[in-house]
Order: C-alpha cells, then structure tokens, then sequence
C-alpha cells in the first residue's frame, strides 16, 4: 500500500523544469537514509556515438529483482526513488566513469535508496541497515555484475565480510587495471607516507601502500 502511495506521488510530481543549477539543481533528502550509487557505461555520447541500451537492461532487471525476487532472494520493498542519471565520462583514471581518457563515453548512474526512522533509539533502524546492506545491496551487485559497475566513490560502505572485500579488491582491478591502481599506490606512498589522507576503507581496497 505504501509503494503504491509513493509511486502515485512521483506520478503527480513528474514534470521538467529548466533553471540554473544553482536555483534547481537541488534534492531534499527526506531525512537519514542508506543510499549506494553505481555507474556502468552505456555508450558514447553525441550525434556520431553509438549509444547501447545498457541504461534500460539495467533498470529492467533490478526492477524485476526488486518486484519479483530471482534466484531464492524474495521481493525488496525497495522505496522511492531510484535515481538514475547520466554524464559523460570522465579522463581520470580513478573517476568509476573513466573511458579510455577521453570524456567522450556516456554513464548511467543509479542510485538504491533506504530510509531510516528519525529517532536514533527505533530498533527498525538496526533491521532495515541490515536489510539494506546485505539483501537489498546484494542485488544491485548481481544485477550490475555484468556491465563492470564501479561504486560512487563517497558511496562506498566498509565491506563486512571477508568475501565481500575479496569481491571489491577483485572488481576494482578489473575496473580500472593494475597499472593504474599500483601508479595510485606509488603517489600515495611518495606524497602522503604517513598516511594522514588514507581511512581503512581505502586500505581495505587498494591494501596499504609499499614505502
């Protein structure tokens, strides 16, 4: 009933506006929430790119993730919105939306959304983080999977199982390659050695860097 009421909301709410990004470019959270945010490449922007349809399959299949349930998961009751956006790539060679140097590619970003309970002593806080992080989690990873999905990097959560960041060292290898991630060592180890600008998730990810 609640999906329902939110979904007529949104239905009410749609339209465009065009403003300057300082007067519209503007979101009101709604409160403490989880959020995660991947990005995954769809294409190349502009009338002579060649646009794939990366962006729809995408949105489809964690739909009917989160609708039907696959594979024993059950139905997510997932709240609104899922946000989806799109920018062109990015010639950093650490930005999730890096395409061969160039800002020539298009990527869509999504982002999964959990809203939490206002008052810190509410024990559904403890359940729906939990919730969240494992079930509804677990299911954008499967579903972005296979088009190479990187994380938002202020949007990375500390993996919490062993396996989880075996999984992140893996896909960050294969994301951006180990020459650049062993160049992002190399810096980090030369221009910060005691480590002042590093946290244990970067750690977690990349491992310590080598003096």
């Amino acid at each position: 009933r609640r999906a329902r009421a939110e979904a007529e909301f949104w239905k009410r709410s749609e339209g465009y506006q065009t403003k300057p990004s300082d007067q519209l470019l503007q979101f009101d959270c709604g409160g403490q929430q989880w959020v995660w945010e991947v990005c995954f490449w769809t294409g190349e922007q502009g009338d002579g790119g060649k646009k794939n349809t990366n962006d729809i399959t995408f949105m489809e299949e964690l739909l009917d993730r989160i609708e039907n349930g696959t594979q024993g998961a059950g139905r997510i009751p997932a709240h609104a919105p899922i946000e989806q956006r799109w920018t062109a790539s990015s010639s950093s060679k650490l930005s999730p939306a890096y395409f061969d140097g160039t800002t020539d590619g298009l990527f869509s970003w999504v982002g999964i959304i959990q809203y939490l309970p206002n008052d810190e002593t509410d024990p559904r806080r403890k359940h729906i983080t939990n919730y969240f992080v494992n079930d509804y989690c677990d299911v954008l990873r499967k579903v972005g999977s296979p088009y190479q999905m990187t994380s938002h990097w202020a949007k990375l959560e500390q993996p919490l199982s062993i396996w989880k960041a075996a999984d992140l060292q893996v896909q960050l290898r294969e994301r951006f390659g180990t020459d650049t991630i062993e160049q992002f060592q190399h810096a980090r180890a030369k221009l910060d050695p005691k480590g002042i600008l590093s946290n244990p998730l970067m750690d977690l990810a990349f491992g310590k860097p080598k003096a």
